[in-house]
């Protein structure tokens, strides 16, 4: 078979970037493929987007300071970005985090209703000694009680959140206290909804959330392992590295692949034009009509956007009345409760997507059952019309509130050293109802992580440096109360930064203050969401055909390697 006549990538976020990225390496415009990038917004990049600020204190000194709105780190176990990074020619701007550094070993919780930091143990020492003991140590003695790998009393369930999988091992306490905090500080969301893929966690959880970092493996995000990646001697760059991002932040990555794009003579990259519909053509082509009018055919089509973006363009597509998605978990006031609303008609099952492989007949098999009725009856004027997937907006989303604070240079730190603080989910719950807190899921002190992104630009160099920290707030906890545009806003979030901080008075008054708003900017891959991924990639084989795929976050995995790795695997998979 030879290259596509022609690729329509839908979204140019993260996955749509690194989907056209190895597309156009793979085929070049002397191949013929014609390659084309829609994006409905001006910029590219998704949520990755980095900004370099001036500040001035009252005393006059001054400094470049880079702030992120998106993700600020990389580990260094994604092949894919290492690749880019080689491909690209970005080693040069690579600016590491060594595992030596108190960023990288000194990590903090705030327990909520207490007052300041407590050092979450990297050794057994400090383990014997810490305030944490007394939920460290059972949950330790809990997970030794194994036979042969198994542990003991397991109710062997199909699937777990990573809650219900941290409770089995580690015990209630463990689980709530550090793997609520880690779910919120990497996926701002509530730990009792979000899969653990099948035991992903796996028996280093404990020394994985000890440290507050996990790489998620699930079936959606394992590497190409038939395919080379081309990494130069980016390793050894990284080698002995906790995290590294870019002297100018993350957003040096995307603006490097758009480069590159744009130099290609079979590349068009369309801006502030999103896709409005999805058809076949006659000719059995993809036809995107966009937001303008403007038509789009392709021989081979890719979406990259959200799934419940994509679901609403093929709505829009349908000459078919709406129907919902026939594996609809619908969420309720809260992520963590989620219902369908005929479930209480029909048996309970353990989570709504397990019922068609549970074999217990009930909505979704009948919904399904009447999908291929409706198909069967459709006319030959509708048949250009693309089936709406299975499992599109099973998933809910998180919105984060992300606040940038610029404190001025001060002889007494801010913050001890360390790469930030998480906060558990409060006991006994979140409150209730949604919105009605700060809802603080945790804050990262970026002047410790990455300080050699900023540069000061005043004469005496002597001078004590400005102090970055990025506050993260909403998910779980619903959007900010006071909101960020209340006049109260500030002041509250300054009080209950001092107060976790352990700062007895008030903290300094702030040189800049950046608040961004990320409505529905992560998926919470809930129970069963690998199984229902699978079902979702097999339906896109059988009704769409070999020449279609749908990638993104909300399929594959949700950090930047996970999005990166996606987009590389459709591209030499095509």
């Amino acid at each position: 078979m030879g290259p596509p006549r022609s690729v329509t990538v839908i979204g140019g976020g993260l996955s749509g970037l690194s989907t056209a990225f190895h597309l156009a390496r793979r085929f070049p415009a002397s191949s013929g493929t014609r390659i084309t990038l829609l994006e409905q917004s001006s910029r590219l990049g998704g949520w990755v987007k980095s900004e370099r600020v001036r500040v001035k204190d009252r005393h006059g000194h001054q400094a470049g300071i880079l702030l992120e709105s998106g993700p600020r780190t990389l580990r260094p176990a994604s092949k894919a970005i290492l690749e880019l990074v080689h491909l690209l020619d970005l080693s040069s701007a690579i600016l590491a985090v060594p595992r030596s550094a108190p960023a990288a070993k000194n990590r903090y919780l705030h327990i909520p209703g207490s007052g300041g930091l407590t050092t979450i143990p990297g050794s057994l020492p400090s383990l014997l000694v810490s305030p944490l003991a007394k939920i460290l140590l059972p949950a330790v003695l809990n997970d030794f009680r194994t036979t042969n790998g198994k542990v003991l009393n397991k109710a062997h369930p199909n699937d777990e959140s990573v809650d219900a999988f941290l409770t089995r091992h580690f015990g209630s306490d463990f689980a709530r206290t550090f793997g609520s905090a880690l779910i919120h500080g990497i996926y701002a969301a509530d730990s009792r909804c979000w899969e653990s893929g099948n035991g992903s966690l796996g028996r280093g959880a404990l020394k994985e959330i000890l440290s507050l970092a996990r790489r998620r493996k699930t079936q959606g995000s394992a590497s190409i392992e038939e395919t080379s990646y081309e990494l130069g001697h980016v390793p050894e760059l990284v080698k002995g590295v906790s995290v590294y991002s870019f002297e100018d932040g993350i957003q040096t990555l995307t603006d490097a692949i758009l480069r590159y794009l744009e130099r290609q003579e079979n590349v068009d990259i369309v801006r502030g034009d999103g896709a409005a519909r999805l058809v076949k053509n006659p000719r059995n082509d993809f036809q995107v009509t966009t937001t303008s009018g403007k038509k789009i055919v392709s021989s081979h089509i890719v979406s990259a956007v959200p799934l419940g973006v994509l679901h609403k363009v093929l709505a829009a597509s349908s000459h078919a009345p709406k129907v919902s998605d026939p594996a609809l978990p619908q969420q309720t006031s809260r992520s963590s409760t989620i219902r369908h609303p005929s479930l209480t008609q029909i048996p309970p099952f353990p989570h709504p997507a397990l019922s068609i492989r549970s074999g217990t007949p009930g909505i979704y098999a009948a919904a399904q059952a009447n999908a291929r009725a409706e198909a069967s009856s459709q006319t030959p004027e509708s048949a250009a019309s693309l089936p709406i997937l299975p499992h599109l907006l099973a998933n809910p989303t998180s919105s984060v509130t992300v606040v940038n604070i610029i404190f001025p240079p001060s002889e007494t730190p801010i913050h001890p050293a360390g790469f930030g603080y998480l906060i558990p989910r409060p006991s006994p719950d979140y409150p209730s109802p949604p919105g009605s807190t700060l809802g603080i899921l945790g804050t990262v002190f970026d002047s410790c992580s990455l300080g050699g992104q900023d540069v000061a630009l005043s004469a005496d160099h002597r001078a004590p440096a400005f102090t970055k920290v990025t506050v993260m707030l909403g998910g779980p906890y619903g959007a900010p109360s006071p909101a960020p545009q209340s006049p109260e806003f500030l002041p509250t979030l300054l009080e209950a930064l001092g107060m976790h901080l352990g700062h007895k008075l008030p903290l300094p008054e702030p040189c800049l203050v950046r608040v961004r708003d990320h409505r529905d900017c992560i998926p919470t891959p809930t129970v069963g969401h690998v199984a229902r991924m699978e079902e979702l990639r097999a339906a896109v084989r059988e009704r769409w055909g070999p020449n279609a795929a749908v990638i993104g976050a909300g399929v594959g995995g949700v950090s930047v390697g996970d999005c990166i790795e996606s987009g590389r695997r459709v591209a030499l998979e095509f």
